[in-house]
């Protein structure tokens, strides 16, 4: 089979969930099948600049073309827009140019798209979010499987999301939650999908180089506000307050991941990095 998998970023320096998702996928699917990667030029997340050089390349054995983005996001000017989407009542169409201020959007991507329609026999687009997904998809629909990825959380509520999310032909859940959360929102129960994973490596035993002592709350992932880092870093300094008499163990919270976000310093709070 002829698999092309589309994704706003890729590469072995690239951070991020979905992102690394489809590079699982991508080199686990690549041993059996036909595998070639779709994306941008772009490595930073916030701006969408232009930073790998377009073209072709090979990455652990999978095929990758990668396409210019029309322009780099100007992060101030969204975020302020995004104010006006989320903050009150607001038109579809403003919800259009939120959607192509997230970004990334690539003409040359979706022009590639559309002329590569016939050489695959399935495009999987990864995550809901970006304009990869919600411009690209509906090219090739009749071959198009979504992984949404999707969380509670305020863009999935946008109006425009209802038209992706009723054009694929199939749909990847990560989670029954996931599954149950966008099936409430949007007519897809007739779609055929299922929850899939993307296996787990088995690595021989070793000793650990961290021991939690005390007892610790452990976040694994990119610290960063929209991951709700400052949220989960409150909440724990003011439990550690109610609590501090009591006669129970210490709790430590200890973030590993890249830290996109500065939080206070606080005895009981560690950053691996």
């Amino acid at each position: 089979m002829r698999i092309a998998i589309v994704v706003q970023r890729y590469g072995l320096d690239v951070h991020g969930g979905a992102e690394a998702h489809a590079r699982v996928w991508a080199e686990r699917l690549a041993a059996r099948h036909h595998v070639e990667v779709l994306t941008t030029c772009a490595r930073d997340y916030l701006t969408w600049a232009d930073f790998y050089p377009a073209g072709r390349a090979a990455i652990n054995g999978v095929q990758v073309q990668r396409f210019p983005v029309d322009a780099p996001r100007d992060i101030e000017a969204f975020n302020t827009f995004g104010h006006i989407v989320f903050g009150g009542p607001h038109t579809e169409e403003q919800e259009l140019e939120w959607m192509r201020q997230q970004g990334p959007y690539s003409s040359e991507l979706y022009a590639a798209i559309s002329a590569q329609s016939d050489d695959f026999d399935l495009f999987i687009f990864m995550t809901y979010l970006y304009c990869t997904t919600f411009f690209g998809l509906p090219l090739v629909r009749e071959k198009a499987v979504l992984v949404p990825t999707a969380h509670d959380e305020p863009p999935i509520y946008l109006r425009i999301f209802k038209q992706l999310f009723t054009a694929p032909r199939y749909i990847i859940y990560n989670t029954p939650s996931e599954r149950s959360m966008l099936h409430r929102l949007f007519p897809i129960a007739h779609i055929p999908g299922r929850e899939v994973g993307v296996g787990v490596d088995i690595v021989p035993s070793a000793q650990p180089n961290y021991e939690a002592d005390p007892p610790t709350l452990l976040f694994i992932g990119r610290v960063h506000p929209s991951k709700g880092c400052d949220q989960l870093y409150e909440d724990f300094v003011r439990y550690r307050k109610a609590t501090a008499g009591d006669q129970q163990p210490l709790l430590k919270l200890v973030f590993a991941g890249r830290a996109d976000m500065t939080l206070p310093e606080h005895p009981d709070v560690e950053m691996l990095g």
